[in-house]
């Protein structure tokens, strides 16, 4: 992971009109600096660069965002690459924040949450069966608009209105003992 104070201190020693007229052809116009915008086809200039305030606004499409922003979308960049070419622009490198859990306890952090996923899982798949066996919720979805192919993007379920559930909350108790502050009951 990427430090903060690292990122602010290279956003203050970077300058977004070299940064964005590396790939962009900017004129000045008055306070901020002006050109055709590169996220989307226009004819006259909407993009303004602003080097007081060190950030980029397209009036047309709405793209904004800082130097490190507009080399992950210009260039389709994920952020520590976009974080890494920057640095190395301005001769800095880049300090990485390690890890400082003892294997053990790491391990025990990566086995909790490999659980808990497990758990979400079964929930999950637990509740989208139980909108299959509701009329009355899908229905109520395709009044709101919504059809079968929306619903299972998005992963709708649905909680029936009678009695406990208690199928998805034995993975959830099995998985959870060691917090006593969980329950069957809770589910």
């Amino acid at each position: 992971m990427i430090p903060q104070s690292f990122i602010q201190d290279l956003l203050n020693r970077v300058d977004i009109v070299d940064v964005v007229g590396k790939y962009v052809q900017l004129k000045k116009g008055g306070a901020n600096f002006m050109g055709l915008c590169p996220f989307h086809n226009e004819k006259s200039p909407s993009f303004t660069v602003s080097p007081t305030k060190q950030f980029y606004h397209c009036f047309g499409c709405g793209a904004h965002g800082s130097a490190i922003g507009f080399l992950m979308e210009y260039s389709g960049q994920s952020y520590p690459e976009a974080v890494r070419e920057l640095a190395q622009s301005v001769g800095m490198s880049v300090p990485e924040e390690r890890d400082r859990l003892p294997p053990g306890q790491r391990a025990e952090q990566q086995a909790r949450s490999v659980a808990l996923s497990d758990a979400m899982t079964r929930a999950t798949d637990f509740y989208r069966r139980q909108l299959r066996g509701a009329p009355q919720a899908i229905q109520y979805l395709k009044g709101r608009g919504l059809t079968g192919e929306i619903a299972a993007q998005f992963g709708l379920g649905y909680a029936p209105m009678t009695g406990r559930v208690s199928k998805p909350c034995s993975a959830v108790t099995a998985m959870t003992r060691s917090r006593p502050r969980w329950s069957k009951r809770a589910c």
